[in-house]
């Protein structure tokens, strides 16, 4: 009979969150959270020129290098986004840094780099289920998604006197708005009945970063990676294209405008030209009780989990997998290790 772990074998646990992009910062903090809350060590490795150190906390504790990271020894690596060096020990926990990824198609793509995937509802379970059916070397746990924990538990304390419009865009040329809107964003942000709320996706082109942060003003406010939950409280309507951010911003039960989304649905109003931007604000400002009707269907259809405990139930499956001893058994995946010693440099171990 195999005995489960003593609360101070428990407490022995260590940590490792996997940093390439500053929005990971945001959604590891929970799992941080509970995992200090539960007496376990944690450590951050930030890695690559597009995350920065300068997001981490006074309190929070990063390890200088791979070397280090190695050294550290954890028992689980926690990890946003799609990739991560076999070299490091630990079990290896995809808890992905977006909703579900229905503008990507129905197919998820399994590489054979993690032992656990943590997926915030039934469309991304049910992909996994049938990318790994012929697998044994993960599992797959539906938990919720574990930045809707930091999302949920954020309190808002201003208020505003004029309605506050974020707009968000992903970065790919083939799916985002960002260029097609500029020059009407430019002429709105310039009237003062609105407050424009700007954040852009990390890996957006800088020359598109910088035009928009060269619109700041009075009527104008650039928001960083590292702002995204203060933004999508403050604001009261976003304008968005097919990034996964404006999928938060529903759960929030607050109206969406996309621009050319590929699957426009009745919760969020879609338009095609930059000229229906206006109409649009003014449209969802004074949403219909059908559009609220189904903004409040939408977040229990896309994730079961609207309690902000996500985080504990993803500390909870990798529990389970250290006491049943779970043993690594993924692909030995040459190429994809090549790659991630390349962009990392590092050729040693």
């Amino acid at each position: 009979m195999q005995v489960s772990p003593s609360n101070t074998e428990r407490k022995s646990l260590k940590f490792l969150f996997y940093v390439e992009q500053n929005y990971a910062f945001d959604i590891l903090r929970p799992i941080q959270i509970e995992a200090i809350n539960q007496g376990y060590q944690v450590k951050w490795l930030i890695v690559g020129n597009d995350a920065s150190t300068q997001y981490l906390r006074d309190d929070e504790q990063m390890l200088a290098s791979i070397d280090d990271a190695i050294a550290f020894k954890s028992d689980a690596v926690f990890v946003p986004g799609n990739h991560v060096p076999r070299f490091i020990p630990g079990i290896k926990v995809q808890v992905f840094h977006g909703l579900n990824q229905s503008k990507r198609g129905n197919v998820y793509p399994e590489r054979g780099l993690f032992d656990l995937y943590c997926t915030e509802g039934p469309q991304r379970t049910g992909m996994l289920l049938e990318a790994i059916k012929d697998k044994a070397h993960c599992k797959v746990v539906e938990t919720g998604w574990v930045k809707l924990d930091a999302l949920f538990r954020y309190q808002s304390k201003e208020t505003f006197s004029r309605p506050q419009i974020l707009f968000s865009s992903t970065f790919s040329t083939s799916l985002s708005c960002a260029e097609l809107v500029y020059d009407e964003i430019k002429r709105l942000s310039k009237d003062s009945q609105w407050q424009w709320l700007v954040t852009l996706h990390p890996k957006m082109a800088k020359q598109t970063v910088q035009k928009y942060k060269d619109l700041q003003g009075e009527n104008l406010v650039f928001f960083g990676n590292d702002q995204v939950i203060e933004a999508l409280h403050r604001a009261d309507l976003m304008i968005c294209d097919n990034s996964s951010i404006f999928q938060e911003f529903l759960l929030l039960n607050k109206p969406v405008i996309t621009v050319n989304n590929r699957s426009p649905l009745d919760c969020f109003i879609n338009i095609t030209e930059a000229a229906e931007l206006k109409g649009a604000i003014q449209q969802a400002l004074s949403s219909s009780s059908a559009l609220i009707e189904q903004i409040k269907a939408y977040g229990p259809a896309i994730t079961p989990f609207l309690d902000g405990n996500s985080s504990s139930r993803i500390l909870s499956a990798v529990e389970e997998m250290i006491e049943n001893d779970w043993q690594d058994t993924k692909p030995r995946n040459f190429i994809q290790n090549i790659k991630m010693r390349k962009k990392l440099k590092y050729w040693k171990h």
